[in-house]
C-alpha cells in the first residue's frame, strides 16, 4: 500500500507538471484562433447569464456573441478549470478562473469561488475561456492518497485489505432460509441475473465486466435497487457527469431516494429534479436561503453598475457575512437531504472531502459503486471507495481507457485502472461478464467479440438482423440494406492534410465522402439524429462539421471520447490517416476504435485509406473483417459526387509549405474556402473563397482509372481460366478494392475464391471446377458501369461461403 501511494503521488506530479507545462507553451505560442482550433479555448463569449448558487459561488453562463450559434468543437468538460481572459486585452490576462459546471452545444457554464466582479461592466463585452491545468482536480486527488495511506481506520479495512492483496475476497453467508431473489425487472437475461446475485453475494468486491451493447447500466440499475432494498446507503459515482446522469434518469423511474450531486450534463426533467439544488429548493430552509442568495444577487448587481473604483470595496464586508450565513444554512440543509437518500450518485471528484459529502458521517454509505471505473484513474476510485466497506466496480476495460496528458507517468503505471489491478489479483473469481447483446446487427458484432471478447458475445434475436430499411419511413436501397460498409480512399489520391506535428490531422476527400455517405443516408429516410459521425481528430471533426452541421443540427459529428456508453443507428467514421510512411498516430489506441465500431446498431460504414491503416496489425484486422464481411467500395465510386464538393477550413488553419504543385484534374476548379462559424448564409456558414494550395489533397478519380484496373484483373482471371492452372495466387498487396473487383470477378467465371494466410501474407487464391469455362467476352468499362449502376445488392450474408474470411 506505501508503495503504490508513494508511487500514485509521483505519476499524479508527473501528469500535473506535464499539463501545467503543456498548457503554459500553448498559450505562449499559438494565437487565440490556433488554441480553439485544438480545443483549448472558446473565443467571443457573451456573458448571458450569472446568479449564486451552492456555497455562495456564483455561477455564469457564457454563451457564442452569435446568437444561437453552436460553441466550435473543443475539449471542455465539467470539472476542468477555465480561465477567463476580456477579448479587447491584447496581453491575454486571465481576469478569473472557475470550474467548468456545465457544457452544452451553444453555451458554458462556470462557477467562481471569487473574482466573478471582473466579469462586469459595458453590456456586450465579449471573452475568451482558457482550459487552464486543474489544479482542483489534483489537490482532491493527493488527497485521497494521502488519507489512503496514513488514516488507520481505511488503511486496516477490509476492502483496501482486499485491493492490495493482503487479503482474499469472501462472501456473505447465506442460509438455508433466504429466499430467492425478486427481480425488480422481470426481463434480464441469464447472465444479467448472475451478475446481481453475484454483486450482491460478494463481501468486498465485485466487478460487473459490460461489453458494448451488453446492458452494463441495466443490471447496475437492479444491483442498487436491491442493495437499497436490503437496507443499504449507497454511493454511485462514475468519472463523467454523462454516465451519472444515465443512471439518474433510470433509477428515477423506481421508488428511491434519489439525490445527484453537481450539475446534470443534460436539462432533463426526469433527471433536473433529483439534482441536489432542485430538492434544497424544495426544503423548508430554502425560503431563507433562497433570500440570501437574492440579496447577494442586488448587491452584486448594484455594484457592478456604479462607476466608483471602490464599489466593490464598500460592500466586500456585507458580501462576507452573508455568504459566511448562506454556507452555513446550505450545509445544514444539504446534510438533512443527504442523510434521507436511499441512493447517493455523482461524479468521482464530486464524492471528495471537499464537497457536499462531508455533510455526512464516514459510515453513512454501506456499498459503493462505481460506473465505467476502466475509464477513471485509479486514485479518483478511491474518491469513492473510502466511503465505504464494499465496492461494486462496472465497466470494460477493453473500451476508453482513462485520459493520461504524461506519457511517462501512463507507462509507469498510471493508466492502469482499479479494474484491471483487481482482475489481474484475482481473476474471474471477482468477476462477472455480460454476454448477450442487445445493441448491433451480428455482423457489426462479431469482429468486436472474436478480436477482443473470446467470442462470448451473442446478439440477441432482437437485433442480430436488424437494418436501416427496417426502420419506419426508411427506403430498401445499398445503404441501408448493408450493415458493413468500407469505403477505401487507397490509390485515390486523398492523402491527409500535411500539419505541423503538434496540429490535429485532418483529410479533406474523406470529409467529403462522409457528407456524401451521410446526405445519401438521411435523403434515403434516416433520421440524422439517428446518425453519429465519428473521427480521431479535432480537426477532422470541424472539417466535417463544416460540411454538414448546418443542414441537419440533429446530426452529431465529434471525437469517439464523446459517445461511450452511447448508440446510434448507424455510425460513419472517417479514420483520417493516408500517407506514404504508414503512421496512424491515434488510430494505434485499439480501444478507441472498438468503441467507434460498437456504437453502432445498424449499419457501420468505415472511410479509410486501407493501405496506410493496415500497417498496424488491429486495424488491419477490422480492415479484413469489413472486406470478407460487409460491402467494399473504391472512393472512385463517388467520382461524380466528389465533383460538386468544395474544401471548407476552418480559419487559422496551419499547413506546412507545400513541397510541390497539386497534380488538378483537367477542368477541375478550385473551391477551397475557409469558413467563419456563426455567420448564416444557405447552410449556416458564410464561406470566403481563397486560393487553393498544395495541401488540397482532394484530387478525385476519374473512372478510366477503374477501368484500368478491372481490365487488368479481368485479364489475368481469363488467362488462369484458359491455362491449364489449377490454382492462380493474386498478390497479398491487393488494396481493398482490388480484392473485391477479383472476387467479382471470379464470381463471373464461376470459380471458386477464398483468403488464405495471416496478416501481411493475407491473399486471394482462386481454384477451377472441372466444369469451368470462359465466360463471353465483355469489355471492363461494361463490367464496371454494370457494377456501378446495380441498384439491387446482396446482403453481405448471401454471398458465397469462398468469400468468407476462414476463421
Amino acid at each position: 500500500l506505501d508503495d503504490f501511494v508513494s508511487k500514485h503521488l509521483e505519476l499524479l506530479e508527473l501528469e500535473r507538471d506535464e499539463e501545467v507545462e503543456q498548457n503554459a507553451k500553448l498559450q505562449e505560442k499559438f494565437s487565440l484562433k490556433e488554441l480553439q482550433n485544438k480545443g483549448l479555448c472558446i473565443t467571443r463569449l457573451l456573458l448571458g447569464s450569472s446568479r449564486t448558487g451552492l456555497y455562495g459561488r456564483s455561477i455564469c453562463r457564457f454563451r457564442s456573441s452569435h446568437h444561437g450559434a453552436p460553441l466550435p468543437s473543443h475539449k471542455f468538460s465539467s470539472g476542468d478549470i477555465a480561465g477567463v481572459v476580456v477579448a479587447s486585452d491584447p496581453g491575454r490576462e486571465v481576469v478569473c478562473s472557475g470550474v467548468v459546471s456545465n457544457v452544452s452545444q451553444t453555451d458554458v457554464t462556470v462557477a467562481f469561488d471569487e473574482g466573478r466582479d471582473a466579469l462586469d461592466g459595458d453590456d456586450g463585452r465579449t471573452f475568451h475561456l482558457l482550459k487552464l491545468a486543474n489544479d482542483v482536480t489534483y489537490r482532491r486527488l493527493r488527497r485521497t492518497l494521502e488519507k489512503l495511506s496514513k488514516d488507520k481506520e481505511v488503511r486496516y479495512s477490509s476492502l483496501v485489505e482486499v485491493l492490495f492483496g493482503t487479503s482474499t475476497p469472501g462472501e456473505n453467508a447465506e442460509s438455508s432460509s433466504t429466499p430467492p431473489l425478486d427481480f425488480y425487472n422481470d426481463n434480464l437475461d441469464d447472465s444479467q441475473r448472475e451478475a446481481v446475485r453475484f454483486s450482491l453475494r460478494q463481501r468486498e468486491l465485485a466487478v460487473i465486466h459490460g461489453p458494448p451493447g451488453t446492458g452494463k447500466t441495466t443490471t447496475l440499475v437492479e444491483v442498487i435497487q436491491q442493495c437499497a432494498k436490503q437496507g443499504a446507503k449507497v454511493l454511485v459515482c462514475a468519472p463523467s457527469n454523462v454516465a451519472v446522469d444515465n443512471l439518474v434518469e433510470r433509477l428515477s423511474k423506481s421508488s428511491l431516494r434519489i439525490v445527484r450531486l453537481g450539475h446534470p450534463a443534460r436539462l432533463l426533467p426526469g433527471i433536473a429534479k433529483h439534482s441536489l439544488d432542485a430538492i434544497l429548493a424544495s426544503t423548508d430552509d430554502f425560503g431563507i436561503v433562497d433570500d440570501i442568495r437574492k440579496e447577494i444577487d442586488a448587491i452584486v448587481s448594484a455594484a457592478s453598475k456604479n462607476k466608483a473604483k471602490d464599489a466593490y470595496y464598500k460592500v466586500q464586508g456585507k458580501l462576507s457575512e452573508l455568504r459566511k450565513e448562506l454556507k452555513e444554512r446550505e450545509r445544514k440543509a444539504m446534510g438533512r437531504v443527504l442523510t434521507n437518500a436511499d441512493v447517493v450518485l455523482s461524479t468521482l471528484t464530486s464524492a471528495s472531502d471537499d464537497g457536499p459529502l462531508r455533510n455526512l458521517p464516514r459510515s453513512h454509505f454501506e456499498v459503493a459503486v462505481v460506473d465505467e471505473c476502466s475509464q477513471a484513474l485509479e486514485a479518483a476510485c478511491w474518491m469513492a471507495l473510502l466511503r465505504a466497506p464494499k465496492c461494486i466496480l462496472a465497466g470494460d476495460h477493453l473500451q476508453l481507457p482513462p485520459t493520461i496528458v504524461s506519457e511517462t507517468a501512463a507507462k509507469e503505471g498510471l493508466a492502469v485502472t482499479l479494474m484491471e489491478r483487481a482482475l489481474v489479483l484475482y481473476g474471474d473469481s471477482i468477476k462477472r461478464m455480460l454476454n448477450m447483446q442487445y445493441r448491433m446487427h451480428e455482423a457489426i458484432m462479431k469482429w468486436s467479440s472474436d478480436r477482443l471478447y473470446e467470442g462470448r458475445l451473442v446478439a440477441h434475436t432482437s437485433v442480430a438482423s436488424h437494418l436501416l430499411r427496417d426502420l419506419p419511413g426508411v427506403e430498401d436501397n445499398d445503404d441501408t440494406a448493408t450493415p458493413l460498409l468500407l469505403i477505401d480512399t487507397a490509390s485515390c489520391s486523398m492523402t491527409e492534410l500535411d500539419t505541423p506535428d503538434d496540429e490535429s490531422k485532418g483529410n479533406e476527400g474523406e470529409a467529403d465522402l462522409v457528407a456524401i455517405h451521410v446526405e445519401r443516408l438521411i435523403s434515403s429516410g434516416v433520421d440524422a439524429s439517428s446518425i453519429a459521425v465519428i473521427s480521431p481528430y479535432n480537426l477532422q471533426v470541424e472539417l466535417i462539421r463544416f460540411r454538414l452541421s448546418s443542414r441537419h443540427s440533429g446530426l452529431e459529428v465529434r471525437s469517439v471520447d464523446g459517445f461511450q456508453g452511447r448508440e446510434k443507428e448507424a455510425v460513419v467514421m472517417s479514420l483520417v490517416r493516408s500517407n506514404d510512411a504508414g503512421n496512424v498516430g491515434f488510430l494505434a489506441e485499439d480501444r478507441r476504435i472498438n468503441v467507434a465500431v460498437t456504437r453502432a446498431r445498424r449499419h457501420v460504414a468505415v472511410i479509410c485509406d486501407t493501405v496506410t491503416v493496415s500497417r498496424h496489425d488491429f486495424l488491419k484486422s477490422l480492415v479484413d473483417y469489413l472486406t470478407s464481411e460487409g460491402e467494399v467500395r473504391s472512393a472512385r465510386e463517388y467520382s461524380s459526387d466528389l465533383e460538386l464538393c468544395s474544401a471548407v477550413r476552418p480559419q487559422g488553419l496551419r499547413l506546412n509549405e507545400e513541397k510541390k504543385k497539386p497534380v488538378k484534374k483537367p477542368g477541375a476548379k478550385s473551391k477551397t474556402t475557409t469558413a467563419h462559424p456563426g455567420t448564416q448564409q444557405k447552410g449556416g456558414v458564410q464561406h470566403q473563397k481563397y486560393p487553393a494550395t498544395g495541401n488540397d489533397t482532394r484530387q478525385h478519380p476519374q473512372k478510366a482509372e477503374d477501368d484500368v484496373t478491372l481490365g487488368r484483373i479481368s485479364k489475368e482471371v481469363e488467362a488462369f481460366v484458359a491455362s491449364n492452372s489449377t490454382e492462380q495466387a493474386f498478390p497479398a498487396t491487393l488494396t481493398a478494392y482490388e480484392r473485391r473487383l477479383v472476387h467479382e470477378v471470379a464470381e463471373r467465371f464461376s470459380l471458386p475464391h477464398a483468403s488464405e494466410g495471416d496478416g501481411e501474407e493475407r491473399h486471394i487464391v482462386l481454384t477451377k471446377r472441372a466444369e469451368t469455362k470462359p465466360s463471353p467476352n465483355q469489355p471492363a468499362s461494361e463490367l464496371l458501369a454494370e457494377k456501378t449502376t446495380s441498384t439491387k445488392k446482396s446482403s453481405p450474408k448471401e454471398h458465397t461461403d469462398n468469400t468468407k474470411m476462414p476463421r
